[in-house]
């Protein structure tokens, strides 16, 4: 059982952090007891045990996303970090930060089109490489976030793919055109962007839950890794 205490979200980076505390003082005492004839056995013990409730909330997170969001398991992954430190001492305590980027909107199920895709029936001047010439504007992109809302028709964002960083790279998403221009004289557009994973597991009530599972799986796991060093199943 654990206690779930000094949440922070900041909406600024989109990172949520909280430490965590095992109350369960009597499985420490047994796990030190065991391991007291295996030099490093304790601090082995756990670091194994965190790494599975490390993994374990990083699992559960991603399935709490996807009951209210139309995103996949591959689209939160790229974006999702999840870190967890601990100290020992008269307990353990833990922090566990969930931090991560905004999802570009085109990430999410339901953007509209699939690729970049002009209209053939529209025709506007726009500056190409500094030179002004007739063009198909882009059809109107449509996209959402959540499963219970229909994806939604922006009249002003197209799909497009665009040069990102250096080696030839590109990126391809959902962009609006800002009424603004570029150095060249094109317009200038910025990319719609969708929630970050800390944005998306719902605030400290959901985040509270995670973490209080994650604690759980780790006494639990505290318990099996013990045995496995005691039984010599694992080395220390």
């Amino acid at each position: 059982m654990s206690k779930y205490s000094k949440a922070y979200f900041n909406p600024y980076s989109d990172s949520f952090s909280c430490r965590v505390a095992i109350v369960s003082p009597e499985v420490l005492q047994e796990a030190e007891q065991r391991l007291a004839e295996f030099p490093g056995g304790m601090e082995s013990a756990m670091k194994r045990a965190m790494a599975r409730a490390t993994a374990y909330l990083r699992t559960q997170s991603t399935r709490e996303i996807r009951k209210k969001y139309d995103i996949s398991r591959k689209a939160i992954r790229a974006e999702q970090n999840i870190k967890v430190s601990y100290r020992y001492f008269n307990g353990v305590e833990a922090k566990i930060s969930f931090r991560g980027n905004k999802i570009p909107l085109f990430r999410y199920g339901g953007a509209s089109p699939s690729q970049p895709t002009v209209n053939p029936e529209k025709t506007v001047m726009a500056i190409i490489n500094g030179n002004l010439r007739p063009v198909h504007p882009g059809i109107a992109a449509a996209g959402h976030q959540l499963l219970s809302t229909a994806p939604f028709k922006f009249d002003n964002a197209f799909v497009a793919t665009v040069k990102a960083g250096t080696g030839g790279k590109t990126h391809t998403g959902i962009f609006e055109r800002t009424g603004g221009r570029m150095a060249n004289g094109g317009a200038a557009i910025k990319e719609i962007m969708g929630s970050s994973v800390p944005q998306m597991v719902g605030g400290e009530d959901v985040a509270e839950s995670l973490t209080d599972q994650a604690m759980d799986k780790f006494e639990e796991r505290l318990v099996h890794e013990v045995d496995a060093i005691v039984k010599g199943w694992v080395p220390v």
